[in-house]
């Protein structure tokens, strides 16, 4: 029994880790998620604070996994993550039941799951809660409880500087379609709906179904017609942007919020334009307005998180990105003349790194941790 009640801490635990941790890695994205939540719960005017209340969300996440993992504070906890997956399950049966969005972001863009799949899974950690509800008044003391508060906090700071880092420039894991090494004509290929429509009809009691190249004569009566989707995704942002040359170098810039421009992003923008066209490269900027290169906003939000960002493609494929705080320290002849295949590898191992490091640091975090209050421990 006592392995159970650790199994079941381990698995609940790993879930809400996981799952803040992939959204605070992309707080702007978690910010589209909510901003989808509040407007199909009719609370829009909360909209402007959509990304603060994502990272919120995400930091409790990982928190509650934090501590469920550990036992800081666990008789406490538990009240609050029953009480949270009981909420989002309720929320998701909802989703299943009328479908109001397609994808809840309980993973943010690295994990996609239907809302029936998603429903499944809150009902699964739901009686984990239960069970870890259950069980909480067997639980001891990790340490002291003003030192366990302090364990907490630290653990809330690491969750906000991966939030906060990647809201000051671009994520530094990137999971959407637009990530470095998605090559535009793949993704179109890949993600673009197909459809097929066949029509039904009848004849002396006989009923068939004919596609739009092989329909019968008028001896039949038509009675319906019904559309399958063959494959590819209606997702948003997959196929919505198109590159004009898609051979060669091509340096993008894309603004989804032109209001938001401020003064010296404008100045980073044309610096890098003059550094480009020095580079022998003309720089497209795209924007949801006539003013620029057209291209739906929401597109542009995942091509570069950053409102003024650029992406450098090379024969369609996305070789880099850089925030628009980044661009004045982008050194375009070198870039330019560095292998793409390179280039790409290099970000790669920078996005391996990164999770290492961060996962190493959770993992030192909680050893000393437990290091420390057993000393405490032996000398009381």
């Amino acid at each position: 029994m006592r392995f159970l009640r650790g199994l079941c801490r381990v698995l609940f635990a790993l879930t809400f880790i996981l799952s803040g941790i992939l959204k605070l890695l992309d707080p702007v994205g978690t910010g589209l998620i909510v901003h989808e939540y509040l407007s199909f719960m009719h609370l829009d005017f909360l909209d402007s604070g959509a990304i603060v209340l994502g990272i919120a969300l995400a930091t409790l996440e990982f928190l509650i996994g934090i501590c469920v993992l550990s036992g800081l504070r666990l008789r406490i906890v538990a009240w609050v993550a029953l009480i949270l997956t009981a909420f989002f399950t309720i929320l998701t049966f909802y989703l299943m039941r009328f479908n109001p969005i397609s994808d809840c972001g309980c993973f943010g863009e690295a994990i996609h799951l239907t809302n029936t799949q998603t429903f499944i899974k809150n009902v699964v950690l739901l009686v984990l809660a239960i069970l870890i509800f259950l069980g909480r008044k067997r639980a001891t003391r990790v340490a002291p409880a003003p030192l366990e508060w302090v364990f907490i906090a630290l653990f809330a700071l690491v969750g906000l500087s991966v939030a906060l880092r990647a809201l000051a420039t671009i994520p530094q894991v990137d999971f959407t379609a637009y990530r470095v090494g998605s090559s535009l004509d793949e993704l179109a290929q890949e993600n673009q709906a197909r459809f097929e429509t066949t029509f039904i009809y009848t004849k002396d009691g006989h009923t068939e179904e004919f596609t739009l190249d092989n329909l019968p004569d008028d001896s039949w009566t038509y009675l319906d017609s019904k559309t399958v989707q063959l494959g590819g995704s209606t997702r948003m942002a997959q196929v919505d942007f198109t590159l004009d040359p898609m051979e060669g170098p091509v340096l993008a810039i894309s603004v989804h919020h032109p209001d938001a421009l401020r003064a010296e992003i404008v100045e980073r923008i044309e610096a890098f334009r003059a550094a480009a066209l020095a580079a022998g490269i003309q720089p497209v900027v795209y924007g949801p307005t006539e003013t620029y290169e057209t291209a739906d906003w929401k597109s542009l939000l995942t091509l570069n998180r950053s409102n003024g960002g650029a992406v450098y493609f090379n024969d369609g494929t996305i070789v880099a990105k850089w925030a628009n705080s980044e661009l004045p320290k982008v050194d375009l002849p070198a870039v330019l003349q560095e292998d793409p295949d390179v280039l790409i590898l290099k970000h790669r191992i920078r996005e391996q790194l990164y999770v290492s490091i961060l996962i190493a640091g959770v993992l030192v975090l909680l050893v000393l941790m437990r290091v420390l209050c057993k000393l405490l421990i032996k000398k009381r």
